[in-house]
């Protein structure tokens, strides 16, 4: 077992039991779940680009350009500030 894999269980035995069935459920969850593929969420990200308006050039975005967007505002959020 990997320290992580231990680490987890560990938090998890702290829990209360009525979070534990929680996140049990949460996991189970997460594990069944069916996997999309590179290709489809590409897709799928590239379905959602034709549904932004464009703005005041004309431009639509790419699915790359809103990723890295979205990191940047992460990234401005989550930056120590001095």
């Amino acid at each position: 077992m990997s320290a992580l894999e231990q680490e987890i269980i560990e938090k998890f035995r702290q829990l209360a039991p009525e979070n534990r069935a929680r996140i049990l459920s949460l996991l189970q969850d997460e594990v069944t779940a069916p996997q999309i593929s590179l290709a489809e969420w590409l897709a799928k990200a590239e379905a959602v680009r034709f549904t932004l308006s464009p703005d005041t050039s004309g431009h639509i975005p790419t699915a790359s350009e809103l990723v890295n967007e979205a990191r940047e505002e992460r990234d401005t959020l989550t930056t120590p500030r001095a």
